[in-house]
């Protein structure tokens, strides 16, 4: 049973779902009805209290979730902007690699592949002091296979040999 609506995931006008997840849910209610346009719900006795609200979260959602078909998810965007609550518009990969956090906390790393094509990619999970790991290509298939044989020990000779018998690349 739902018992905090403003932990909940609710669906735009345009087909797009917003998450809110404020835990401590009587807290931000009033900031979430005055940016939402519904200051009136603040004093409605059937969410004026924490106890109240709780015990009414079906209800509070299913108001919410009124509102939040009303308009766009960047209809949304703009008028929960100045919220002090935590919440987010669902995105797709592409929308999260282009996200403002995303770019600032530098999870997409620059690299070139050997043909000397651009290309992002997520950048390692860990830092060490305080720097990313800066990626950088995979190798090509086989394309360093000749040069490991040769440190192996094997004569040119050999590495053909084997080649010719379908034993490596």
């Amino acid at each position: 049973m739902l018992r905090n609506p403003l932990v909940k995931n609710y669906l735009t006008k345009d087909g797009r779902w917003l998450a809110i997840n404020c835990l401590q849910g009587f807290f931000y209610w009033a900031p979430l009805c005055e940016a939402i346009g519904r200051p009136d719900l603040i004093t409605d006795e059937r969410f004026s209290t924490h106890e109240t609200l709780m015990e009414n979260a079906p209800t509070a959602a299913e108001i919410l979730a009124e509102v939040f078909a009303d308009a766009t998810a960047d209809e949304w965007r703009a008028r929960l902007q100045d919220f002090v609550g935590q919440w987010t518009m669902v995105q797709d990969t592409l929308e999260a690699a282009r996200d403002p956090q995303s770019v600032a906390n530098g999870y997409l790393q620059p690299c070139v592949t050997s043909e000397g094509n651009e290309f992002e990619l997520v950048a390692a999970p860990v830092q060490f002091d305080e720097v990313p790991a800066q990626p950088g290509r995979s190798p090509d298939f086989n394309e360093h296979g000749d040069a490991i044989l040769e440190e192996l020990g094997l004569d040119w000779d050999t590495v053909v040999d084997l080649k010719v018998r379908g034993v490596t690349a």
